[in-house]
């Protein structure tokens, strides 16, 4: 693989598994020096161990996105171990899988504090260094919940403030070289939704409801965090990538689209 991120530091959070785990290793293998953040400390070193044995630099860091103190203290840590700072990626995500009134204000407050403050804290510690080290590049893991109901009142909420928060920060960061874009994966096949995809009729129903046909992977949303990290995407800030197979392209109308197609507008 070329080496467009050549000794560029990074920190990823949620870096221990899924699509957090599959953006670290695929930075590392573009030249990047990475800072595998994780609350799972052997996911976190199992990430950092792999770059490593794969010839690349590597530090895991273990903590919680919504400890302010924690947050700082990784950032500093990443760059007294492997450099200024140049890229963040927020990948960190929990969900509940609760409608309004089955969700607690305890699950509420805690789905705000990793999927929205986590992010908040980790842009604060990130930025000023980025600055410092004369600009960067952020991408923020969003999701197709932030543009159409998915049916969980914290997450989609959380996820529609991802869309936001990287909206208002281009103009504000710009000035500082700094660029910031969003991803929004559809269904992924990843540890977040391992229990519903195991049920054959969910998982059966999610790809019928992909136009492209398939789940997505790790690896796909993987790629295009790597674009937006790399000199390719030079001009691109303020904006949201959807990776969703087609997922939100289209009203998905199932067996009923053809017949859809056999009905035919008249004038009365």
């Amino acid at each position: 693989m070329q080496q467009v991120l050549q000794d560029e530091v990074a920190i990823v959070t949620g870096a221990g598994s899924g699509i957090g785990r599959a953006t670290a290793l695929l930075l590392s293998r573009a030249g990047a020096r990475v800072a595998c953040f994780d609350q799972d400390e052997g996911a976190a070193h199992g990430t950092s161990s792999e770059i490593q044995a794969g010839g690349g630099r590597a530090t895991a860091i273990v903590g919680d996105v919504a400890e302010e103190a924690r947050v700082g203290a990784a950032v500093e840590r990443a760059e007294r171990e492997l450099g200024p700072l140049r890229i963040l990626v927020n990948a960190a995500g929990i969900v509940v899988r609760k409608n309004l009134l089955e969700t607690s204000p305890e699950e509420w407050r805690r789905v705000l504090d990793v999927n929205l403050t986590g992010y908040f804290l980790f842009l604060r510690a990130a930025v000023p260094r980025m600055e410092a080290a004369g600009g960067g590049r952020i991408v923020q893991v969003a999701s197709i919940a932030g543009h159409t109901g998915y049916g969980y009142v914290a997450y989609t909420a959380t996820k529609g403030g991802v869309l936001a928060i990287t909206r208002q920060l281009a103009s504000e960061l710009a000035p500082k070289r700094i660029r910031i874009n969003s991803i929004s994966p559809g269904v992924i096949e990843t540890g977040l939704n391992r229990d519903t995809l195991a049920d054959q009729a969910i998982r059966e129903a999610t790809v019928a409801n992909t136009p492209w046909g398939r789940l997505g992977r790790p690896e796909d949303i993987a790629q295009a965090a790597l674009f937006l990290v790399s000199p390719a995407s030079d001009f691109v800030t303020g904006t949201d990538l959807v990776v969703d197979g087609g997922m939100i392209s289209c009203i998905q109308w199932g067996a009923a689209r053809r017949s859809l197609h056999s009905f035919h507008a008249t004038q009365g």
